[in-house]
């Protein structure tokens, strides 16, 4: 509450539709605004490696993903305003400026606020969507917006966006060669270091060495890099020199400098995500939560509260969702995140899809398709 105003910001806190409903009746039952963040700071798949056409493939449905997202909350929740905002990213620094691609929007992975703001409108037409710029005021006791004059001659639609990207590259680039000379190259002992951090971080949960089973490869380039197998074993975790005997499901590659940030404690491994600066490439093209939650929480008490959730959920609350004529019984929510498949799902195609995350069910057997995730436990009827 602000001023008697209810208000609702939804920046990186990637609510339920039930979260989000309560989040409501907290605010005493009414939100005068909701600022929703419909592009994300996401390395998926912006820094994957797939082919052109399946790039295209994966950027549009991430695309979407979010923006039914924003849509879904929205409708469970109806602000008086509701407010898209963030990204997508754009690159400054030459190490990583081919990734400005993703400012295309006719099928790039994320979408400015503009954009969102036009998609939004033409699919919940009923509720009034605003798009606000630095320097922009609304008023919520009138619902009147004053407007920054400087921001207004902005536009995302620039057609000499590459020109303003150099004039802004220009701007920064004091600061982006102050943060370089903040990460020199490491030294001969990066091997050794980065073995000791990951035994540390194997030695943290059996729970999540479980779920992750399988081995993520680190091409590390630069002085002293190499080329670096990690086995995150259900029996523990070993790192080892690669070999080419090994196929690893995961394959992460960055430079030495960027890593020995995350070895040294400048920088947390999300740190280093946010910052694309790295790639990743994965065989088969399956998200594993629980290798990103280890590398992001890297800490016993976080895991074991993520480790609780996950085995202590309670699936006595079901329903009956029905795909071609087949019922099915599952549980009403979503074993990732808690999601609420009532409200938050689409059933088609054999399959659920929760709308919270994108996680993919087969209906017949539970079982996730597009992630490491907790079976469904559905049932055909």
């Amino acid at each position: 509450m602000a001023d008697g105003r209810g208000i609702l910001h939804c920046n990186d806190a990637r609510l339920t539709a039930a979260q989000a409903r309560r989040a409501k009746h907290m605010a005493g039952g009414r939100l005068d605004l909701m600022a929703l963040q419909t592009s994300g700071a996401s390395w998926h798949p912006i820094c994957y490696e797939y082919p052109a056409a399946e790039m295209a493939e994966v950027s549009m449905a991430k695309r979407v993903a979010k923006l039914r997202a924003a849509q879904r909350l929205v409708r469970q929740t109806e602000p008086v305003l509701a407010a898209p905002f963030a990204g997508p990213p754009c690159f400054l620094d030459a190490e990583v400026d081919h990734l400005n691609w993703v400012l295309d929007q006719e099928d790039g992975a994320f979408c400015d606020p503009e954009t969102a703001t036009a998609w939004l409108r033409e699919h919940l037409p009923g509720q009034r969507w605003e798009c606000f710029k630095p320097g922009d005021a609304v008023d919520l006791d009138t619902g009147e917006i004053a407007r920054d004059p400087f921001s207004a001659e902005f536009s995302f639609a620039d057609a000499d966006r590459d020109a303003y990207l150099a004039r802004y590259a220009a701007d920064r680039a004091a600061a982006v060669a102050a943060v370089l000379a903040d990460h020199p190259e490491p030294g001969p002992d990066l091997f050794d270091r980065f073995t000791a951090h990951f035994e540390r971080l194997g030695g943290l949960s059996d729970y999540f060495l479980q779920r992750i089973s399988m081995i993520v490869r680190f091409e590390v380039t630069g002085p002293n890099g190499g080329t670096w197998d990690v086995d995150f074993s259900p029996d523990g975790l070993t790192v080892a020199q690669a070999s080419p005997d090994v196929r690893p499901h995961y394959r992460i590659t960055t430079a030495g400098r960027w890593l020995d940030g995350v070895l040294t404690g400048r920088m947390a491994w999300e740190d280093l995500l946010i910052s694309f600066r790295l790639s990743l490439y994965r065989d088969p093209d399956v998200y594993n939560d629980h290798l990103v939650g280890l590398l992001k929480h890297a800490n016993a008490p976080a895991l074991n509260a993520v480790e609780a959730y996950e085995t202590g959920r309670d699936e006595s609350e079901r329903i009956i969702v029905t795909d071609a004529g087949v019922r099915y019984d599952i549980p009403r929510y979503c074993p990732h995140a808690g999601e609420d498949l009532a409200v938050g799902a689409v059933v088609r195609d054999g399959r659920i899809n929760c709308l919270a995350h994108n996680f993919a069910f087969d209906l017949a057997t539970g079982e996730c398709l597009n992630a490491r995730a907790a079976n469904l436990t559905s049932r055909p009827l």
